[in-house]
């Protein structure tokens, strides 16, 4: 069952992940500026952010099977009318609409994890799901720009639906729901009541809350570390690209260890891994702000995979610790919320950085206020409570 959730999280991250690899043929069909493309890459985190809580209500209503065979096959259908788009702004339109079924693919996938395995292997299950999204991040990076050379950029989207398609294909013929969670959940579900009832939990509003703080930290070096590194060293961007791909490893290698840390270690309590994720993530965005110019290119790649393994290797605790806090029963409905207050982040972050670089002429300040905010999540520790203990 992790191995299907897996393979539709792929069918649903493909086009997600792998769209900015097509970015520079939309901008030469079209002559859009930064600015217009930016839009344009950006819609399917608009129809994320949109749609995930309602994405949850369905998964906590009907159960994670549907919803999960749904996120790859809507997916998969936009991405081909996403391919007949005649102008810019239809293509953003599409987009906007395929983000509306990847918000399906958190809490369906959250879920059915949560209710197949026990806490003791719980972290590292959910950790293992979410490398999906990597995994189908990298496939896509290196399948759709050459189909775009050999077909263009509507034939690569024509893949992307196709890869979408094989993912539901894949969840409708061999997932199965765990056979205590059907009536139970039918039973226990709350609807939009549920929202205010979660939200009346500290712990869990609070573990909400720090979403936003630790996606601020990936969605800016994912998308900055490339330019600050061709900047700072005047490497070329195909060298400095490599040190984005050891970060992008060193996240799969974290978000298994941290999930498996959290199981052994602290005997399936995810707060304490969390606390020690906040300030390692801090840390090494601290260390990219005093990095000197003639730092050994070996100490720049031990930091570029500590950074993946912390600042962007979080998520599977993270998605596990909020969807034990809530319960099987609401945990659709949870895991929308978090994905609500992550993409908000995740939209926010990267032009405010990027603001900050270009207001001061310089990456340092900008670093410091991303040490800083990630620093700012041990604030709310102390309003977290624990939740699993090994069973």
């Amino acid at each position: 069952m992790l191995g299907v959730a897996m393979l539709a999280q792929i069918g649903s991250s493909f086009l997600h992940q792998g769209l900015p690899s097509l970015g520079p043929l939309f901008q030469a069909e079209w002559a859009l500026s930064r600015g217009e493309l930016g839009v344009v890459l950006g819609a399917i985190n608009v129809g994320v952010l949109l749609a995930s809580v309602a994405a949850g209500q369905l998964v906590d209503r009907v159960g994670e099977r549907g919803p999960m065979a749904l996120a790859p096959a809507g997916a998969g259908v936009l991405a081909v009318l996403a391919s007949l788009s005649p102008t810019p702004w239809l293509l953003t339109l599409a987009l906007v609409a395929v983000g509306g079924f990847v918000a399906l693919a958190a809490p369906s996938g959250g879920k059915a994890t949560l209710l197949w395995f026990p806490p003791r292997v719980r972290g590292l299950a959910m950790s293992l799901r979410q490398t999906a999204v990597s995994i189908g991040g990298v496939t896509a990076a290196l399948v759709l720009p050459p189909c775009a050379g050999a077909f263009g950029w509507r034939g690569a989207l024509l893949v992307a639906g196709g890869i979408g398609g094989l993912g539901a294909l894949v969840a409708l013929a061999l997932y199965r729901e765990p056979p205590h969670s059907g009536p139970l959940a039918l039973r226990e579900g709350m609807g939009w009541r549920a929202i205010p009832y979660l939200l009346h939990d500290r712990s869990l509003t609070a573990t909400l809350l720090l979403g936003p703080l630790l996606v601020a930290g990936q969605w800016t070096v994912l998308p900055y570390l490339t330019l600050f590194l061709y900047e700072r060293f005047g490497w070329s961007v195909s060298e400095s690209a490599r040190y984005l791909a050891l970060a992008q490893l060193g996240a799969i290698i974290g978000r298994v260890a941290w999930g498996v840390a959290s199981d052994l270690v602290w005997n399936g309590r995810r707060k304490p891994a969390l606390g020690v994720i906040v300030p390692a993530s801090a840390l090494g965005t601290l260390g990219l702000a005093v990095l000197p110019p003639w730092t050994p290119a070996a100490v720049v790649a031990l930091l570029a995979l500590a950074l993946g393994a912390t600042v962007i290797g979080w998520n599977g605790v993270l998605l596990t610790y909020v969807a034990e806090q809530a319960g099987p029963y609401r945990a659709g409905t949870a895991l929308g919320l978090l994905t609500t207050t992550v993409f908000g982040g995740a939209v926010l972050a990267p032009p405010l950085f990027g603001w900050l670089v270009d207001r001061f002429g310089s990456y340092t300040p900008a670093w410091l206020a991303l040490s800083a905010i990630l620093l700012a999540g041990l604030a709310l520790f102390p309003l977290l409570r624990e939740v699993g203990t090994e069973q």
